[in-house]
Formats: structure tokens, sequence, C-alpha cells
């Protein structure tokens, strides 16, 4: 009775350990960089440029919870490289803590959405259908050299999760496997190879590590299908709610 008595406790103390083990591989925040875009291709009043330039007023007033905050707000050059020299400015500040899920969330306007995108994946190809704002227009060009070209790269964040919750709460939300070729796509692109080249594991993984990284691209539609209020309401929700499902589950 004994020898079992001794076993029992021997197994219980091991189940404890290794949800111990699982459970600290979550972050205790989700940190948030934001990026929208300015003019470009004749809209000279981006969304996600008043969006993202209002955010840090409207968090002050309507703050995020204790599983997610905002490091940063960033308004890029709609050009592939002053959206590339913008994230590298952008990297070598933000996320100075270790213990956080560093998420880039970049916004992008599609004119023609009447729903919120959310980009599961970008492409390594460079098809732009105008100039940007610095004349350059590739036809058929790789995004990172190193890289096929049409390569995929996809966000691991909890994509349908999130989606769905989002609905639930009441906003039309989709996930999107094209983010076009334009310079959204090249940004996400970037990004996406950037946070893979860091090797951060994913909470669960056996490892010591506990900071990460990842990248999202979300679409949102013109004012005129989804006006400002309702906008950055969303993406209020869409932090906490992706800071819950990352650090709560």
């Amino acid at each position: 009775a004994y020898a079992v008595g001794a076993a029992c406790t021997v197994a219980v103390g091991v189940w404890v350990w290794q949800r111990y083990r699982k459970e600290k591989k979550r972050p205790d925040k989700v940190v948030f960089a934001i990026t929208g875009f300015g003019k470009f291709g004749g809209v000279d009043n981006n969304p996600t440029e008043v969006l993202v330039k209002a955010l840090p007023s409207f968090m002050r007033s309507n703050p995020l919870g204790k599983n997610a905050t905002i490091d940063r707000c960033q308004i890029l050059e709609v050009s592939g490289q002053g959206a590339k020299e913008g994230l590298e400015d952008i990297r070598n500040t933000v996320f100075q803590s270790a213990g956080q899920q560093r998420v880039w969330l970049h916004l992008g306007v599609d004119a023609n959405a009447k729903t919120f995108k959310l980009e599961k994946c970008a492409w390594n190809e460079a098809k732009f259908r105008i100039a940007d704002e610095r004349g350059w227009e590739p036809k058929d060009e790789c995004i990172v050299a190193d890289e096929k070209k049409g390569a995929r790269l996809q966000t691991s964040l909890p994509l349908s999760s999130l989606c769905s919750n989002l609905k639930k709460k009441g906003y039309r939300v989709e996930v999107s496997r094209d983010p076009g070729r334009f310079v959204c796509n090249w940004l996400y692109f970037l990004s996406l190879k950037t946070c893979a080249s860091n090797k951060a594991p994913m909470p669960g993984v056996e490892s010591d590590h506990v900071s990460w990284e990842d990248s999202l691209f979300v679409h949102v539609p013109p004012f005129e299908a989804c006006d400002s209020a309702q906008q950055i309401a969303f993406v209020r929700e869409l932090m906490m709610t992706l800071g819950d499902l990352l650090c709560v589950g």
C-alpha cells in the first residue's frame, strides 16, 4: 500500500511539474508594434494613417486590459524601400522586455473591401499595379532574393480562433490568403521573414525561451464601408482577443 501511495504521489508530482512547464511557456503579455500607411495612388487620406494616429489617445480612455499592450504606433511610406526602412528603424527600438509575445500588427486599406481581412500569408513576389510613392513599379520581382520567387510565408498566430471570436462580437471579418502583390504584401513578407529568422519558439515548445514574435497583416475597408469609430473599436478588440488567446488559451 505504501509503494502504491508513493507511486501515486510521484505521478501527481510529475503531472503538476509537466503542467507547470507547459503553462509557463505562455507569454506574460502580448505587446504590439502597429503600423499603418500614408497616402498613395490618389488616396490622400489613408484610413490606416487615421487609425494608427488616433490609437494612442483612444487607448488612454479605452485600455486593452492585462493581456495586451502597445509598444509603438508608426506610419510607413507606401513604397517598397520606404516600408523596408521604416520596419528596420522600428525594430531597432521596440520590444525591449523579455517574457513577451511580440506581435507586429500591420494595417493596410483594401479600397474594395466590405469586411476586415486577416491575412494568413504573404508571397515573395512584387508585382505592383501602380508605381509606389518613390516611383518604383516592379512587375515580377522577388522581395527577398534568397527565397524562391513566389514562395509563401505565413503567420503562426491562431487566425481561425481569432476570426471566430471577432465574428461572435459582431464584426464582419474573414481570413484571407491573398494580400495582393503591392506594398502591403511586400511589407508583410519582409515582416514574416524577419520574425522567422529570429527563430524564437512558440509557447509549448520544449525550450527555456519565453520571448517570441510573429506578424499579422490586416486589411481594413474604406471608411465609406465602415466608419472610423467602428474600425478603431475593431483594432482594439482584435488586440484584446489575441492577447487572451495567447496568454490564457
